[in-house]
């Protein structure tokens, strides 16, 4: 068995450096055309595309917080001290921050990903009005969610249970400045 994984090491290090040559020409002709693509693009479109990028990203992470009381007695050795000090390791003191999603969470990913994809690689004159539109279901939801958390986001029995994390006052923000951004470029072609 280790002869035969002698054997296939002896076969396969040798092609590593064409591997790793023929990846690195592959990813910096992507490079290349990416661009070339996003330098034909106008200062609103480059906008749109960056902007619906980082909603993109915001609605794929946690977006609510709550504690945990675990009971535990506070543990304070110096390890424990230094690494809650550095921020590697949090503070043993029996209460344990958990990050959720929201419940409704795929109804944002997919609106967001479709804004992104639609508004940063295509061309066409039903683009504005499928992004203004994925944006007002994204709004809705989000809308709904915050004045009725319950249903879309948590099933928490007090909203003194959980908080909102940056996750969701980014993904707000860069919700409202796609939404404008799509608004005034639909409305310019128009």
């Amino acid at each position: 068995m280790i002869k035969n994984l002698l054997r296939d090491l002896s076969l396969a290090l040798p092609a590593a450096p064409v591997v790793l040559n023929g990846w690195k020409r592959f990813l910096s002709q992507l490079l290349g055309r990416f661009i070339e693509f996003y330098s034909e693009k106008s200062g609103k479109e480059k906008l749109i595309f960056v902007l619906a990028l980082l909603q993109l990203f915001f609605s794929l992470g946690s977006w609510i917080n709550y504690s945990i009381n675990l009971g535990v007695e506070s543990q304070q050795d110096l390890i424990s001290k230094l690494g809650s000090f550095f921020g590697i390791e949090s503070s043993r003191s029996g209460l344990e921050e958990v990050n959720v999603r929201t419940a409704a969470n795929i109804f944002f990913i997919i609106p967001c990903f479709l804004t992104f994809f639609f508004g940063g690689f295509w061309r066409s004159e039903w683009v504005g009005k499928t992004i203004v539109v994925l944006q007002g279901f994204s709004g809705i939801l989000l809308l709904l969610g915050i004045l009725l958390p319950d249903v879309f986001f948590v099933s928490f029995i007090r909203d003194q249970d959980y908080y909102y994390n940056f996750n969701f006052y980014a993904f707000c923000s860069f919700w409202a400045l796609t939404t404008v951004s799509s608004l005034t470029l639909w409305n310019s072609k128009n």
